[in-house]
């Protein structure tokens, strides 16, 4: 089995945990790295933006590509990542030889999220027993951080296994923040206006849903919904924010989570719109094989218009389940069991020895 499944499985253990009581309960964002044993493989992905078609599979042959040491000379990209190691916020640079520390942040925190401008992001720490509290911070030119200041609103309530980097994302113009996961049995999406402290909550019976980001209009929110329990049909969703009403289910279904084509058969673990709303990059597990049911990974940019390669292919060490893009579009980090690398033209490259790190964005 996968590190990909068994995190699933994890997060649909979680869902069916959850009990209803009628009133205000935690938003349960599945622990990472626990392991059941379930049988069901099953996709998750995220982001995507209104301008994608349609549920035209992946299709045709996806190619090898290079992945080794060091980032090349030149690679280019942000010049700094906020990363969290071992519930430290740390300022890293990046460069030609991987990441190097640069300042470090008080507190304890969860997750980061970045904006598409490269200076400005947002954590997530908690602030009292299961709620979570969320600040923003900028960097300057040199990569010296702001003070944290506390985002208005209050707090979210999240159960004890936030820790999914991939739950929390931040719009491009970093106006609004969006948490999802489950609550009391139900599939819910909360988005916080970060400027007035406003909350709205979508939400529906049963299911999971995971993998938030936001598509370049600053009001779709992407993830992933699975309707059942077991989980059965997972589909990646888009929900126009600005409408009303609460229903998570009142968002678009764009496509099923699974990759199918007429040579490459596979799971979408991550999905991210381009900034130039004419591509999407994602992450591909491809057909299990072997006698200990091994699964090769590819970082595939996509059309989307229809959802079809459009012949950059990298392939991955192994299962990271995250991707998150910097401004351009055209530099990736993963996270791959704690180690982060990232991806530059068609070609993967580790950023660090260090495998401590919960969550990094750039």
């Amino acid at each position: 089995m996968t590190r990909t499944e068994d995190r699933l499985r994890d997060a649909f253990d979680a869902a069916a945990a959850s009990i209803p009581d009628g009133s205000l309960t935690p938003l349960t964002v599945p622990a990472r790295r626990r392991r059941r044993p379930w049988t069901a493989p099953v996709a998750v992905a995220a982001g995507l933006a209104a301008v994608v078609i349609g549920g035209t599979a992946v299709g045709g042959a996806i190619p090898r590509a290079s992945h080794g040491g060091p980032v090349a000379a030149g690679a280019g990209g942000p010049r700094h990542v906020l990363a969290i190691r071992d519930g430290r916020a740390v300022v890293e640079n990046a460069t030609a030889q991987g990441l190097t520390k640069a300042a470090s942040l008080g507190g304890r925190y969860e997750a980061v999220a970045a904006t598409g401008d490269g200076r400005t992001f947002f954590l997530a720490g908690k602030a009292h027993g299961d709620s979570y509290a969320f600040y923003r911070l900028t960097l300057d030119a040199d990569g010296t951080p702001s003070k944290p200041e506390r985002v208005p609103g209050g707090t979210v309530r999240l159960d004890s296994g936030f820790g999914k980097p991939e739950n929390l994302a931040a719009s491009p113009d970093g106006s609004r923040l969006a948490v999802v996961g489950t609550a009391g049995g139900r599939s819910e999406a909360v988005v916080i206006d970060v400027r007035t402290g406003g909350h709205r909550t979508w939400s529906a019976t049963g299911g999971s849903v995971t993998g938030a980001t936001w598509a370049p209009d600053n009001r779709t929110l992407g993830f992933v919904q699975t309707p059942g329990d077991p989980p059965d049909g997972a589909v990646l969703r888009l929900l126009d924010t600005a409408r009303p009403g609460a229903d998570l289910l009142s968002a678009r279904v764009l496509r099923p989570a699974e990759v199918t084509g007429t040579r490459v058969n596979g799971l979408i673990n991550v999905f991210v719109l381009n900034p130039d709303g004419r591509t999407a990059t994602a992450q591909i597990q491809g057909a299990k094989h072997g006698p200990h049911d091994d699964a090769s990974f590819l970082l595939a940019t996509l059309s989307a218009a229809d959802g079809r390669p459009t012949g950059r292919t990298v392939r991955l060490p192994s299962d990271s389940f995250f991707v998150k893009a910097d401004g351009s579009g055209r530099h990736f980090l993963q996270l791959i069991d704690g180690r982060p690398g990232r991806v530059d033209g068609d070609a993967f490259a580790w950023l660090s020895r260090a495998a401590d790190y919960d969550d990094l964005a750039w």
